[in-house]
């Protein structure tokens, strides 16, 4: 929960939401006129908490919260898979937080700087694609290729992608592709050399058609 320049208190993500889609400014509540300055209700935020210690209030939101509190103590006590997961909804705009690239590029560096190998991958994309950092594709490339060369599923994936359609900083290259294509697809069907998340649905459906056309190719080229 936030406080707004017109006295009134929202969640951060609703309101932010609010504040980037307006043109001319003004309360959702009063329709007034008002500045775009959040300040935390830190007085609201401690109530919440004790009301959802106590069991007073359970639904997705308090739930939610819930998660969130125990995750960000985690990480800011240096456990680097609870700074992968902050960084990720941050990066996403997920689990009630709003949209906030700078944040998940700071919470990927540090569990980058603990040699956390899903973390490297993390700060690796975003430095390639200038998300929440200036754009450095040469540094996020480094990255990318230590963690998928240290078996993390997403590097694999976003290097053949890469090499795949070309253009973006990396050569078009299918036989690099065809390899990192591949080694994504068997990381993602064995969780012991996995060192990163599973690739979600759709990922794995692009992984495979790009692979059965590079296949295509192939035999075309035969």
């Amino acid at each position: 929960p936030v406080t707004a320049e017109d006295g009134r208190v929202y969640n951060r993500a609703d309101i932010q939401k609010h504040i980037d889609n307006a043109d001319n400014l003004r309360s959702p509540v009063t329709g007034a006129p008002m500045g775009p300055t959040l300040v935390p209700a830190v007085q609201v935020q401690n109530t919440l908490h004790a009301l959802i210690e106590s069991g007073a209030v359970e639904d997705d939101s308090a739930e939610r919260l819930k998660q969130f509190t125990a995750t960000k103590k985690k990480a800011e006590d240096g456990d680097p898979d609870a700074m992968c997961d902050l960084g990720g909804w941050y990066y996403e705009g997920s689990n009630g937080l709003h949209k906030d690239y700078k944040q998940a590029y700071v919470w990927a560096s540090k569990a980058t700087a603990l040699n956390h190998v899903p973390g490297m991958a993390n700060k690796g994309m975003m430095l390639y694609r200038g998300r929440g950092v200036d754009e450095d594709k040469v540094a996020g490339a480094a990255l990318l290729g230590i963690a998928a060369g240290r078996d993390d599923v997403f590097a694999c994936y976003y290097l053949g992608d890469e090499y795949y359609t070309g253009g973006s900083g990396l050569p078009k290259d299918h036989k690099l592709a065809k390899y990192w294509l591949r080694k994504a697809l068997e990381l993602n069907q064995d969780d012991e050399k996995n060192n990163g998340p599973d690739l979600a649905d759709g990922t794995i459906d692009d992984c495979k058609k790009m692979l059965e056309e590079l296949d295509g190719e192939s035999k075309d080229e035969r």
